[in-house]
C-alpha cells in the first residue's frame, strides 16, 4: 500500500490506514459513486475499497492525517514529501523570515530553479499567509506580529519542479509551523507543542545575533535592542533532545540543520561585519540556478569565524550531535525597522533563500556544482 509524509504531524502513513473520503455522495449532489463504494453515514470510505478508490478519475479523494484529523493536500501523498522544521526562539524573526521566505521562493526561486511554488493546495494555508504574513509586510509597510502560543495552522505548500519539457519531476511539498518561541522555552513544552519537529527531513533553526551578549555591548544605544531571552544554547539543546527522546537515536542525528542569524543588516549598518563581508550581498546560487558549493562555503567558513568571535564553543561543539549542519547568515528586511513600521527603503531581503536551498541540494531537489 502506498505510504506518504504528513504535512501535519511530518509522520509516515499509510493510505489504506488513514480517513478518506470523496466528492461523490455528498450534500447537494444526486449522482452516486460509479463503484457503487457503500460509505458510511459521515462519508467515509471502508478500509477495504481504498484501493480502487485511489485509482478512479471519475472524482476528488480527500485523506485526512488519524493522528490529527487534519485534510492532506494531494500533493503531499507521495513518499518525496520535503518536512522543514523552522524553529526560532522569541524575538529570533522568525514569523517576518516565514513571511519573506515564501514571497521570495515564489519570486525569485521559481523562475531561478524551473520550479512553481502552489499557494491553492490548501486554502487554509494559503489565507492564513496572506493575512498573516503578506499583507502586513508587502501591504502595510510592518513587521508580523509575534506568533501566539495558541494553535496556529501549518503553512503548506508543494514546491514542483519541473524538466525542460516542463513536466513535473519532483514535488517538494513543504510546510513550516510558525510555532511560538516561548513553546522551545521548556523541554516538556517541546515535546506536546512541536510533535513534528522529530519527523522532519530538514531543520532552520533561527538565532538572533542581538541576543550575543558581545554584540549587545557593541549595539547598545544606538538600536532597539530586544529583552534578553533564553539562551541560543538551551534552544538548540532542548531541539536535540527532543528528537533523541522520540526517535531513539544515540548517534549522530541524520537530519541536516541549517543554523541561521538573523537580522545581518543590523550587524552590517553598524559594523559588526567587515567590509568585504560575502553576507553583504545575494548569493550566487540564485543568479545561476544552481546550489553553488563555494559561496556555501565562503558564508558557512565566514560564520564559524563570526561565531568564535560572538559566543563559546558550546554551540558549534551541540551542532556536531548533527550528521550534517552549516551556518548562515540571513536578512529578512534589509534593514531595521523603526518600532513596528518597516525601513522607508523597503524590504531588501538577502539570503534568505540559503538555507532552504542547502536543504533542497543535501535531499537532492536542486543540482550542486563545486564552483
Amino acid at each position: 500500500m502506498k505510504k506518504f509524509t504528513c504535512p501535519y504531524c511530518y509522520g509516515v502513513h499509510d493510505i489504506g490506514k488513514i480517513g478518506m473520503k470523496c466528492s461523490y455522495n455528498v450534500p447537494g449532489r444526486a449522482d452516486k459513486c460509479i463503484g457503487n463504494v457503500q460509505k458510511d453515514s459521515a462519508g467515509w470510505i471502508p478500509e477495504r475499497d481504498k484501493s480502487r478508490c485511489l485509482k478512479c478519475t471519475a472524482a476528488k479523494k480527500s485523506v485526512f492525517c488519524n493522528v490529527l484529523n487534519k485534510e492532506v493536500p494531494a500533493d503531499f501523498l507521495n513518499e518525496e514529501s520535503f518536512s522543514v522544521a523552522l524553529l526560532g526562539a522569541k524575538a529570533s524573526g522568525k514569523s517576518n523570515y516565514i513571511g519573506v521566505l515564501i514571497n521570495e521562493i515564489k519570486r525569485k526561486m521559481t523562475p531561478a530553479f524551473n520550479c512553481s511554488l502552489s499557494l491553492a493546495a490548501s486554502e487554509e494555508s494559503r489565507e492564513y499567509y496572506n493575512s498573516h504574513y503578506y499583507d502586513p509586510l508587502f501591504k502595510h509597510g510592518r513587521v508580523v506580529d509575534a506568533t501566539s502560543q495558541d494553535e496556529i495552522p501549518p503553512l503548506i505548500f508543494p514546491l514542483r519542479f519541473m524538466d525542460e519539457k516542463n513536466r513535473i519531476k519532483k514535488i517538494a511539498a513543504l510546510s513550516f509551523y510558525d510555532t511560538a518561541g516561548e513553546n522551545l522555552n521548556d523541554t516538556d513544552q517541546m515535546l506536546i507543542t512541536n510533535q513534528y519537529i522529530s519527523n522532519a527531513n530538514g531543520i532552520i533553526l533561527l538565532l538572533d545575533p542581538l541576543q550575543v551578549t558581545s554584540i549587545r555591548e557593541k549595539l547598545q544605544g544606538k538600536i532597539p535592542l530586544p529583552a534578553q531571552n533564553t539562551d541560543v544554547n538551551d534552544v538548540l539543546a532542548r531541539v536535540i533532545q527532543n528528537i533523541r527522546d522520540v526517535k531513539n537515536i544515540k548517534g549522530t542525528i541524520k537530519v541536516p540543520l541549517a543554523l541561521a542569524f538573523t537580522k545581518i543588516d543590523a550587524l552590517e549598518e553598524f559594523d559588526v561585519l567587515k567590509e568585504d563581508s560575502c553576507l553583504r550581498y545575494e548569493s550566487e546560487h540564485l543568479q545561476r540556478g544552481v546550489f553553488v558549493q563555494t559561496d556555501f562555503d565562503s558564508v558557512n567558513i565566514e560564520m564559524q569565524d563570526l561565531l568564535e568571535n560572538w559566543l563559546d564553543a558550546e554551540l558549534v561543539q551541540q551542532m556536531k550531535n548533527f550528521e550534517k549542519f552549516a551556518f548562515f547568515g540571513v536578512s529578512s528586511l534589509g534593514g531595521v525597522p523603526n518600532g513596528t513600521n518597516l525601513s522607508a527603503s523597503g524590504i531588501k531581503p538577502r539570503r534568505v533563500l540559503d538555507p532552504l536551498l542547502w536543504l533542497l541540494a543535501q535531499n537532492k531537489y536542486i543540482k550542486t556544482v563545486k564552483k
